[in-house]
């Protein structure tokens, strides 16, 4: 073979070489770019997501807090709502506006989240300043309410949607990407905006439960330590020997309360797992948990609510009333608070879940009631029932007044009447102070087929 002919050879084989390494190059640049682009699709999905869902938050809040408003009757108590309203609905704006639906053209729906606050500021001042609420303005915040739970449901409607179709924000431009039978996201945002076209230019497990976060443990005080084995005991006696059977201690956890942790191994059969806590101080249960799968529901919450009682008086808490309820997988989780004289210490807070198939208790905590419990010196009430009812906004129908001991934001406790009534199908708690008069708190009672919740 010619001296030339090998180099030809020798040429051909390394520009061949050289192709075969650049599309290889081109291909990993390829991937790694698909990756990449794939990535920040995911991430930009992620942020959609969150600021759609904080959206129906917000919106559901502000419907909430309109029903609240239409029945305070302390100026005050209406500027304190009007203020949480005019936050909710500007983060629902802002949240909205990160959302990629700039082709539904939302302005109307956008002009009432930026009056709805406006609006009962106005009122605010104006009771302020010993003005009062016409029935015209009245109306327009019954009007509000309309839209903005009109609102709230189309976009709950919205999110069903989303879960069932798999639809992605990232899509919204993609409309060769969806099924014909799926309901975009625009079309979902256009109806939102469809109800607001005739909008006027005028125009939140128990109560009381958050002011425990970081509270010194009253049921504690100068209570002394017990031994991990005293705490193993009670864990045993809260859930029965054949259940703590496997339980094994995890050390010491410290998230507020200084606690005993236990808990028990995967179930190899049904992965049931088993575990609890229980204060080192005074040893006492702050919480266990059994995960077992629940089986066919066969007792009602009535039966389950005695079920609580009875367990709650077997493991020495006496006085416990139970208030709200709520059920889920099988499993209703039962809200009870201390009461003393027939007032309600809404602060002692206990919750027991009891299991629907066969009525097993399968849950308890006890935080609100460990930092709380104790004697109180009550003052006694300077109003009568009847003076409390009578400071109740007139909208309201009172159904039942009682005496509750209630904690405020600064943790101070108020001792109250709780005055029940309905308005507009709907049920309210609206809180008296016993001594000054003064409306402390109004509370709405979420109420389904599902659980009595507060709100």
């Amino acid at each position: 073979m010619h001296t030339e002919d090998i180099k030809k050879r020798f040429n051909l084989r390394a520009l061949y070489a050289v192709a075969l390494a650049l599309t290889t190059v081109v291909a990993i640049v390829g991937i790694v770019q698909f990756k990449r682009a794939n990535d920040l699709e995911l991430a930009m999905e992620g942020v959609y997501v969150r600021a759609f869902h904080d959206t129906v938050d917000y919106v559901r809040d502000i419907n909430v807090m309109l029903d609240k408003a239409m029945l305070v009757g302390d100026p005050n108590q209406l500027a304190s709502i009007s203020a949480d309203i005019s936050m909710q609905a500007a983060a629902a704006k802002s949240s909205l506006g990160q959302l990629p639906v700039a082709d539904a053209h939302l302005d109307n729906t956008s002009k009432f989240l930026s009056q709805v606050g406006d609006y009962t500021s106005y009122l605010s001042a104006k009771v302020i300043d010993s003005g009062e609420i016409s029935k015209e303005e009245f109306q327009s915040l019954q009007d509000l309410s309309s839209y903005a739970q009109e609102l709230s449901n189309n976009l709950l409607t919205m999110e069903t949607d989303m879960v069932e179709t798999g639809m992605r924000f990232t899509q919204v431009k993609n409309t060769s990407a969806q099924a014909e039978n799926q309901v975009t996201l625009l079309s979902g945002m256009e109806q939102v905006e469809k109800e607001f076209q005739d909008y006027p230019t005028l125009i939140y497990d128990g109560p009381f439960s958050e002011h425990i976060e970081q509270m010194e443990p009253a049921a504690l005080k100068g209570k002394p330590d017990v031994t991990q084995e005293q705490a193993a005991e009670l864990v045993r006696y809260f859930i029965g020997e054949e259940r703590a059977a496997n339980l094994t201690f995890n050390g010491e956890n410290e998230n507020g309360l200084l606690t005993y942790a236990f808990s028990s191994q995967p179930d190899p059969k049904s992965d049931r797992t088993i575990s609890a806590e229980v204060t080192k101080q005074n040893g006492m249960m702050l919480w266990f948990l059994d995960n077992r799968a629940v089986g066919e529901e066969t007792i009602d919450w009535q039966r389950a609510s005695e079920i609580g009682s009875q367990f709650l008086a077997d493991m020495g808490y006496t006085g416990m009333k139970q208030s709200y309820y709520e059920k889920y997988d099988g499993v209703a989780t039962l809200n009870y608070a201390y009461t003393d004289r027939d007032i309600i210490m809404y602060s002692d807070l206990i919750k027991v879940k009891v299991a629907l198939d066969n009525g097993e208790i399968v849950g308890f905590e006890s935080q609100g009631y460990i930092m709380s419990h104790q004697a109180r010196d009550l003052p006694a009430p300077t109003l009568s029932e009847a003076d409390a009812k009578a400071r109740v906004n007139r909208h309201l129908t009172v159904d039942s007044v009682r005496l509750a001991n209630i904690p405020k934001e600064s943790k101070r406790e108020v001792l109250c009447y709780e005055c029940k009534g309905s308005f507009e199908d709907k049920h309210f708690l609206i809180y008296i102070n016993a001594i000054t008069g003064k409306e402390e708190k109004i509370l709405m009672l979420l109420e389904s087929e599902d659980g009595v919740l507060t709100m």
